[in-house]
């Protein structure tokens, strides 16, 4: 085992595993703003008393606005079931919580080859078990957004500089 590559290779799955934290915390977020959002619209487009002024008013602006707002619940009513969003709610939390643990496991594994100054067989088990796990994660992805994680892998460079680690001697 070269401990050089090694020392590459874990790093490289560090900052994979930190972009994908941000990355899905960011998704989660959004779609957490995106299930409010329609939430707060079906609330406010269901509630019948508003609705049954509307219609009932003399004014014409208020009764189109009663078309409006029945349009609008409709249509609200109909796109929660369609896209799913608890379940994009749910795999979101669910990559978040197990790439956090991830990382965390990895900059302990990195926090260790540095201290021990060798990246030994015991640290190499560590990091097998710990890229069995990404590699099912993985599987488990949706389609990325290019332009996020473009955004994102500025933000991991920056906080992990491989200029600035300890790696083990070639050998």
């Amino acid at each position: 085992m070269n401990k050089r590559e090694r020392g590459v290779q874990l790093y490289n799955l560090l900052r994979t595993a930190r972009l994908n934290v941000l990355y899905y915390e960011e998704s989660l977020h959004r779609w957490t703003i995106a299930i409010r959002t329609h939430d707060v619209i079906v609330a406010v487009t269901s509630a019948a008393s508003p609705i049954a002024y509307f219609k009932h008013s003399s004014e014409p602006i208020q009764k189109q606005m009663w078309f409006y707002f029945t349009l609008a619940a409709g249509i609200a009513g109909l796109l929660k079931p369609i896209f799913r969003l608890d379940k994009q709610i749910a795999l979101y939390t669910e990559l978040v919580t197990h790439y956090r643990e991830l990382h965390h496991d990895l900059k302990c594994l990195a926090e260790d080859m540095a201290a021990n100054r060798d990246f030994s067989l015991q640290l190499d088990k560590r990091f097998q078990a710990c890229r069995l796990r990404e590699n099912d994660l993985q599987k488990k992805e949706p389609v990325p957004q290019r332009g996020k994680i473009e955004r994102l892998q500025a933000m991991v460079e920056r906080e992990y500089d491989l200029s600035e680690i300890w790696l083990p001697q070639e050998e």
